[in-house]
């Protein structure tokens, strides 16, 4: 594993997410349609990506992120201590890497994400399904599904302006089922697919317990 410490002095890795549509597929509604340009410094003491899922019926809330993802290529994984496997891992990504796991984020639409939009549809979706059945879904077990994005500079489109200090937090309750409910909503397929996607990488075979 590549050594931290030698990377003393930040370096401003630029980023160009070459996305090809014969390629990539977005899948519906994802709102990337041409390739973001983004920065990000290495080191940091930030976090590039942050992934979190907080359970409200438990009592005791860990606030350590399941995921963490750093400029230098430090990936992160905290799991609680009721979650199988429980405790620390690491793993180095290269900084490609990094810079791929942003634009796959950004085909899903979570640098664009529209919280207003997306609480709006579903409660739309949510009425439209109360007046077809007649029925109030309620869960009981809710979790809040958190997603953070931080970025030195973003640049969405060519004719768009350069965003500097960019940093976009969602936090989603139940997203995974509301995913479930309506496939038809864009918006909740694409957050709970980037999620997903987050998730999965804090399973990654490659982790290994910190020395």
């Amino acid at each position: 594993m590549q050594s931290w410490s030698r990377l003393i002095i930040p370096v401003l890795i630029t980023c160009l997410a070459l996305l090809s549509t014969a390629a990539h597929s977005n899948g519906p509604g994802a709102t990337a349609a041409t390739p973001p340009v983004f920065s990000f410094t290495a080191p940091a003491t930030e976090p590039v990506i942050e992934y979190s899922l907080r359970h409200h019926m438990l009592a005791d809330h860990d606030p350590v992120p399941l995921l963490r993802v750093y400029g230098d290529g430090r990936l992160l994984v905290h799991r609680p201590t009721y979650m199988k496997n429980a405790g620390d891992f690491v793993l180095q990504l290269q900084q490609g890497e990094i810079a791929e796991l942003i634009r796959l984020l950004a085909d899903k639409g979570i640098l664009d994400f529209d919280a207003i939009a997306a609480k709006q549809e579903q409660q739309e979706l949510r009425a439209a399904r109360r007046a077809a059945t007649g029925r109030v879904f309620y869960i009981s077990d809710t979790t809040d599904t958190h997603i953070r994005i931080r970025l030195d500079k973003l640049q969405r489109t060519a004719d768009s302006k350069s965003l500097t200090g960019f940093d976009t937090q969602i936090t989603w309750r139940n997203l995974e089922m509301d995913a479930r409910r309506f496939p038809s909503s864009a918006i909740i397929q694409n957050a709970a697919a980037a999620a997903m996607m987050l998730h999965n990488l804090s399973n990654h075979p490659g982790l290994a317990r910190p020395p």
